[in-house]
């Protein structure tokens, strides 16, 4: 039999270790490789330079669960998600730390290819894997820290916003929501839309290049990613900033076609595509007066940038829709604790729950 058909307790904890280290490919940052109980980066930072820190903890995701991808997505994703708290604040990613917690019938196989994945991710974006650790758990959850560094001047908090910048979005927004929704129900998908969808299931990469080049360029004052849905973020900065929102639902990005296929095949509204999560794309408060020189970097990116509303100086947060009228907007976000109608929150929203509430 293949070591790699193996289970974690047949080989014991030691092993398995060694079988994962022995994969990674040696990283300049660290002084004295891996396979220690904590790593030595040298990582110099100059009195302009702050640390940034992020953990973000994930598990099997939908790719894999529905055979699209193999245990590589699964380790890619917890990377791709954890890096992109620290890019939209600005922090160029140097160093993660993964923390492998799997059930002791996983296969060392499946360890190593989740592995492949966490290396391939870190090797995208030039970060280091530095140190980590490999426990066991009822099932399968990837805990990692990513650090990053970032000039004093140019870090972006969800902080910082003034009534009159531009509620701004990277990307499109719930192409992720319509694959999933597609693939959990079987849906028939047509040939055009097929790599696509399946693309953003299997690849969630957040905008981390674009981020970078944004916070560097000074033209956005506060950020935050979309990893809860638009209206979540949108409340999220309205409430640490003490501002108001006016959203534009016409404006926000959403792919037409991935928005007729949605509506006519599975009777998904579009307001359902704007609130999901999914896509990790960006929101970022930017002065009126840079909006053009952000959309120029962007398209040094191949990427896009959309106006979607602007902050007030109320505290009232509303939204325009077709029939333009000036309505409330609801809080629609995922929520890691609570479950609405006994629902996951893509269950929640292929109900269509209104978007727009009372007229103001």
């Amino acid at each position: 039999m293949s070591k790699d058909c193996a289970t974690l307790a047949e080989l014991g904890e030691k092993q398995v270790v060694r079988e994962l280290i022995t994969r990674l490919r040696p990283n300049g940052v660290l002084l004295d490789g891996v396979g220690h109980d904590a790593g030595f980066a040298d990582l110099a930072l100059s009195r302009d330079e702050v640390v940034v820190l992020n953990t973000d903890r994930s598990g099997e995701n939908l790719a894999f669960k529905l055979g699209l991808a193999g245990p590589e997505a699964v380790g890619d994703l917890a990377v791709s998600h954890a890096v992109s708290d620290v890019a939209v604040a600005g922090g160029d990613p140097c160093l993660l730390t993964v923390c492998l917690m799997l059930p002791q019938e996983t296969t060392l196989g499946y360890a190593k290819r989740l592995m492949d994945g966490v290396e391939s991710a870190a090797d995208r974006w030039g970060i280091a894997i530095a140190s980590g650790d490999t426990k066991k758990n009822a099932s399968v959850a990837i805990v990692v820290t990513v650090m990053g560094k970032v000039k004093r001047s140019q870090r972006l908090s969800r902080s910082g916003a003034k009534a009159g910048d531009l509620l701004v979005v990277t990307g499109q927004l719930g192409t992720m929501f319509t694959a999933a929704r597609a693939y959990q129900t079987g849906t028939e998908i047509p040939t055009f839309l097929q790599a696509r969808l399946k693309n953003a299931l299997v690849n969630q990469h957040p905008p981390i290049e674009l981020g970078l080049a944004l916070s560097r360029s000074g033209v956005a004052r506060a950020s935050t990613d979309i990893s809860d849905g638009l209206p979540s973020a949108i409340f999220d900065l309205c409430k640490l900033n003490r501002l108001g929102a006016s959203l534009d639902v016409n404006d926000v990005p959403v792919a037409e076609d991935v928005w007729r296929f949605a509506k006519s095949s599975m009777e998904i509204n579009r307001e359902s595509l704007i609130s999901a999560n999914g896509d990790w794309q960006f929101l970022y408060a930017i002065p009126k007066e840079n909006l053009e020189r952000a959309r120029r970097i962007a398209l040094e990116y191949g990427a896009t940038l959309s106006a979607v509303g602007i902050f007030t100086a109320g505290r009232t947060i509303a939204a325009r829709g077709e029939d333009r009228q000036r309505r409330q907007l609801n809080l629609l976000e995922n929520d890691a604790f609570s479950q609405v109608e006994n629902k996951n929150y893509f269950e929640f929203l292929a109900s269509n729950p209104p978007l727009l509430g009372p007229v103001l």
